[in-house]
Protein backbone atom coordinates (compact mmCIF):
# COMPACT_ATOMS: atom_id res chain seq x y z
CA UNK A 1 0.00 0.00 0.00
CA UNK A 2 1.09 3.51 -0.67
CA UNK A 3 1.42 6.04 2.15
CA UNK A 4 -1.64 7.98 0.96
CA UNK A 5 -3.78 4.82 0.97
CA UNK A 6 -2.54 3.98 4.47
CA UNK A 7 -3.37 7.50 5.65
CA UNK A 8 -6.90 7.26 4.20
CA UNK A 9 -7.41 3.88 5.82
CA UNK A 10 -6.16 5.11 9.19
CA UNK A 11 -8.46 8.14 9.03
CA UNK A 12 -11.47 6.01 8.05
CA UNK A 13 -10.70 3.64 10.96
CA UNK A 14 -10.51 6.56 13.42
CA UNK A 15 -13.86 7.93 12.20
CA UNK A 16 -15.50 4.52 12.49
CA UNK A 17 -14.03 3.92 15.97
CA UNK A 18 -15.36 7.28 17.23
CA UNK A 19 -18.95 6.57 16.19
CA UNK A 20 -21.54 6.05 18.90
CA UNK A 21 -22.92 2.51 18.64
CA UNK A 22 -26.53 2.21 17.51
CA UNK A 23 -27.19 -0.58 20.02
CA UNK A 24 -25.88 -0.51 23.59
CA UNK A 25 -23.26 -3.19 24.36
CA UNK A 26 -25.41 -5.13 26.85
CA UNK A 27 -28.33 -5.29 24.39
CA UNK A 28 -26.03 -6.38 21.56
CA UNK A 29 -24.61 -9.13 23.79
CA UNK A 30 -28.13 -10.38 24.62
CA UNK A 31 -29.02 -10.44 20.91
CA UNK A 32 -25.92 -12.45 20.05
CA UNK A 33 -26.55 -14.92 22.88
CA UNK A 34 -30.18 -15.30 21.82
CA UNK A 35 -29.04 -16.40 18.35
CA UNK A 36 -26.73 -19.11 19.70
CA UNK A 37 -28.15 -22.63 20.11
CA UNK A 38 -28.92 -23.58 23.69
CA UNK A 39 -26.11 -25.54 25.27
CA UNK A 40 -27.07 -28.74 27.05
CA UNK A 41 -25.86 -29.50 30.54
CA UNK A 42 -24.46 -32.90 29.53
CA UNK A 43 -21.52 -31.37 27.72
CA UNK A 44 -20.68 -32.25 24.16
CA UNK A 45 -22.47 -35.63 24.16
CA UNK A 46 -26.19 -36.15 24.59
CA UNK A 47 -27.52 -39.12 26.57
CA UNK A 48 -27.93 -41.45 23.58
CA UNK A 49 -24.56 -40.42 22.12
CA UNK A 50 -22.90 -41.07 25.48
CA UNK A 51 -24.47 -44.54 25.73
CA UNK A 52 -23.36 -45.35 22.17
CA UNK A 53 -19.81 -44.14 22.85
CA UNK A 54 -19.66 -46.17 26.08
CA UNK A 55 -20.86 -49.30 24.28
CA UNK A 56 -18.19 -48.78 21.60
CA UNK A 57 -15.43 -48.41 24.18
CA UNK A 58 -16.59 -51.53 26.05
CA UNK A 59 -16.74 -53.53 22.81
CA UNK A 60 -13.25 -52.39 21.81
CA UNK A 61 -11.92 -53.28 25.27
CA UNK A 62 -13.46 -56.76 25.08
CA UNK A 63 -11.95 -57.33 21.64
CA UNK A 64 -8.49 -56.30 22.84
CA UNK A 65 -8.73 -58.53 25.92
CA UNK A 66 -9.98 -61.45 23.81
CA UNK A 67 -7.18 -61.00 21.28
CA UNK A 68 -4.54 -60.75 24.01
CA UNK A 69 -5.70 -63.96 25.72
CA UNK A 70 -5.72 -66.13 22.58
CA UNK A 71 -3.28 -69.02 22.90
CA UNK A 72 -0.14 -68.55 20.86
CA UNK A 73 0.61 -71.39 18.46
CA UNK A 74 4.08 -72.92 18.89
CA UNK A 75 6.64 -72.36 16.17
CA UNK A 76 7.03 -75.63 14.25
CA UNK A 77 10.59 -76.85 13.86
CA UNK A 78 11.92 -77.89 10.51
CA UNK A 79 13.38 -81.38 10.10
CA UNK A 80 16.94 -80.04 10.10
CA UNK A 81 16.38 -78.17 13.37
CA UNK A 82 14.92 -81.26 15.04
CA UNK A 83 17.91 -83.36 13.99
CA UNK A 84 20.42 -80.69 15.05
CA UNK A 85 19.32 -80.75 18.68
CA UNK A 86 21.82 -82.32 21.06
CA UNK A 87 20.72 -85.46 22.92
CA UNK A 88 18.98 -84.58 26.18
CA UNK A 89 18.51 -86.56 29.36
CA UNK A 90 15.11 -87.05 30.95
CA UNK A 91 15.59 -84.20 33.44
CA UNK A 92 16.08 -81.54 30.71
CA UNK A 93 13.21 -79.53 29.24
CA UNK A 94 13.68 -77.61 26.02
CA UNK A 95 11.64 -74.44 25.46
CA UNK A 96 11.92 -72.35 22.29
CA UNK A 97 11.72 -68.61 23.03
CA UNK A 98 11.53 -67.88 19.30
CA UNK A 99 12.50 -69.75 16.13
CA UNK A 100 16.23 -69.30 16.83
CA UNK A 101 16.52 -69.22 20.65
CA UNK A 102 16.30 -72.46 22.66
CA UNK A 103 16.07 -72.45 26.45
CA UNK A 104 17.27 -75.59 28.26
CA UNK A 105 15.88 -76.14 31.78
CA UNK A 106 17.16 -78.85 34.08
CA UNK A 107 14.53 -80.29 36.40
CA UNK A 108 15.65 -82.38 39.34
CA UNK A 109 14.53 -83.04 42.90
CA UNK A 110 16.83 -82.01 45.74
CA UNK A 111 17.23 -85.68 46.80
CA UNK A 112 18.78 -86.71 43.49
CA UNK A 113 21.43 -83.99 43.73
CA UNK A 114 22.54 -84.80 47.24
CA UNK A 115 20.38 -82.30 49.09
CA UNK A 116 18.24 -82.97 52.14
CA UNK A 117 14.55 -83.64 51.92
Amino acid sequence: MKDSEMDRFDEALRVWANQVPQTPADEAARQVLARLPERRRGGWLTGSQLRLATAGVVLALLLVIGWATLPQSPVPLSASEELAQPPMSEDVVLLWLDSETPLYLTVATSATKGGSQ
